[in-house]
């Protein structure tokens, strides 16, 4: 127990450091920096390489390796400026949402249905872009937004990280109490954001991925069913530098002449049909490395020309 102590105190303060660090840039040289940092570990530490290619493969099996390898390369390019952009995000300001984030024009239409409506939403995101400025920028439009988080193993961290998320007056919601503060939420007309594309195991309902079975967490499709609460899907595309443009890829609503259990499974191959459209318009800024297909099998198939 001491030594877990000591691991989560010194892993805390590296983070701090290089944080604190990051911050002493100019914010398009710590880009560059985070940038620099994703090419690290794409090309020589070589982080979750193997399951990122697996999984390209799988999504394009079109494309060549020399193709797959630089969508990769930039996929973790972005992560790195993710990172930085996250660690600065208690510094942003309205002038800077205003001046690098733009609504989308095909979006505005989407946007103004959901400002309009008095019950609550579900903002459903992605490891896209960069998801944390998605919630930031939706409250800046007017969303009274709060967050779903998991919890990690580090608290020293995840204390960390959840201060910078709420810097901007977002509330955090941890799952132990989802179901009473969500049901708040809905009769309030606010919005709870939480991501939805990561393997959910056993329990999660099983969709179509990119052409292979995925587990996908249920509990977006649950709560819009039991609530009828619709689905904001939004995304956040990086431009260029600290430019962003905000897609909201629906309003997206649970039909009401399916069982409450076809509904869920429907629902949820809609938004994440959603999410494959926009990675396939964007493959470089989804995030790869997670192993989205492990409940399904996909890993234990042996994959050609799989050598690292």
């Amino acid at each position: 127990m001491a030594r877990k102590r000591l691991r989560h105190r010194l892993e805390y303060m590296a983070l701090r450091i290089t944080v604190w660090t990051l911050g002493l840039f100019p914010l398009r040289a710590a880009l560059w920096a985070g940038a620099a940092l994703g090419w690290t570990a794409w090309r020589v530490i070589k982080i979750r390489r193997r399951i990122s290619m697996i999984n390209l493969r799988q999504a394009f099996p079109e494309r060549d390796e020399e193709e797959l390898e630089r969508t990769g390369l930039e996929s973790y390019k972005n992560a790195g400026r993710f990172m930085v952009e996250f660690a600065r995000q208690d510094r942003l300001d309205d002038e800077h949402i205003a001046r690098h984030v733009k609504v989308d024009e095909d979006s505005r239409e989407v946007l103004e249905e959901a400002l309009s409506l008095e019950t609550g939403l579900i903002g459903l995101s992605f490891h896209y872009g960069n998801w944390e400025l998605l919630g930031v920028a939706q409250r800046r439009l007017g969303f009274d937004v709060s967050f779903l988080v998991g919890q990690q193993r580090n608290r020293l961290v995840d204390d960390f990280i959840n201060r910078l998320r709420s810097s901007h007056g977002l509330e955090i919601i941890t799952r132990d109490a989802a179901m009473r503060r969500i049901v708040r939420i809905a009769r309030s007309g606010g919005i709870v954001c939480w991501l939805s594309d990561q393997d959910a195991g056993r329990d999660g309902l099983v969709v179509d991925f990119f052409g292979y079975p995925a587990s996908t967490p249920r509990g977006a499709a649950a709560f819009s069913v039991k609530l009828d609460m619709p689905i904001l899907v939004g995304f956040m595309v990086r431009e260029e530098g600290p430019d962003h443009r905000l897609v909201f890829g629906g309003l997206l609503r649970p039909r009401e002449d399916l069982p409450r259990e076809e509904a869920e499974l429907e629902l949820t191959q809609r938004y994440t049909s959603v999410l494959e459209e926009m990675v396939r318009r964007h493959p470089e800024l989804y995030w790869w490395p997670h192993r989205r297909w492990m409940t399904t099998g996909l890993y234990r198939k042996k994959k050609p020309a799989d050598t690292e």
